[in-house]
């Protein structure tokens, strides 16, 4: 069985494309969506559209919480902005997406298994993946918002994959990242795949009415947090 896995497109449309065009090429048996779909980038709507459409297992992220009729938004006006954007119908969706996405011994979540928004980073220490695959029932746990793909290993235990981010990397290389899983006897062998896609369209697609376009396509560009 081959699962590939993506995450964290933040409004990207272009890089999304690029990301699905490199999926069908690897004919996975399952395409499983982890979260973070609208905001930040230029085209909120579009991703939603295009993913919601694929009729694929997704799951919601913290800022697809953040775009959603549910209570206590931050007070942001990228948020605004990119919920003013969302349709009805695609707003309705966001707030129907499970937290969790199971296949056999695999566990698919945003953040880890107990938050929508907590971080484990690439230097977690053993003691923490022991706890994300305790916690989620699992020997392999897929999760994104970190933007940074890295592979985790707890001996005897399990493996702790991050997908990385499509639509905006925070690990310096540009190229949108996804993960692919292929399962050989009774573990996952994982794989980052890194796309490359058309930066500079992307970055020219930000409306004029976009609250900080500037910091987004440097984002974009950079593939670092810091700018």
């Amino acid at each position: 069985m081959k699962l590939a896995i993506f995450s964290d497109v933040h409004g990207n449309a272009v890089a999304l494309e690029a990301v699905l065009a490199d999926i069908v090429v690897q004919r996975p048996d399952t395409v499983v969506f982890a979260g973070d779909l609208a905001l930040g980038g230029p085209e909120p709507e579009t991703c939603v559209t295009r993913v919601r459409g694929m009729g694929i297992p997704c799951i919601r992220g913290n800022t697809d919480e953040w775009l959603t009729d549910r209570p206590d938004p931050p007070d942001d006006a990228l948020v605004g902005w990119a919920r003013a954007r969302l349709s009805p119908a695609s707003r309705s969706w966001l707030t129907g997406l499970p937290f969790e996405h199971r296949l056999d011994d695999l566990s698919v979540v945003h953040a880890t298994p107990w938050s929508i928004s907590d971080a484990v980073f690439p230097d977690a220490g053993e003691r923490l993946l022991k706890r994300m695959l305790t916690e989620a029932r699992a020997t392999t746990v897929v999760y994104g918002h970190i933007h940074r793909a890295w592979v985790g290993r707890v001996p005897g235990v399990g493996l702790v994959v991050n997908s990385g981010s499509v639509g905006f990397p925070f690990d310096g290389d540009p190229r949108a990242s996804y993960a692919l899983l292929v399962k050989e006897g009774a573990g996952w062998t994982p794989e980052i795949r890194r796309v490359a896609y058309d930066v500079e369209r992307s970055a020219a697609a930000f409306p004029r009415d976009h609250p900080a376009p500037d910091r987004w396509a440097a984002l974009m560009r950079r593939a670092r947090r810091d700018v």
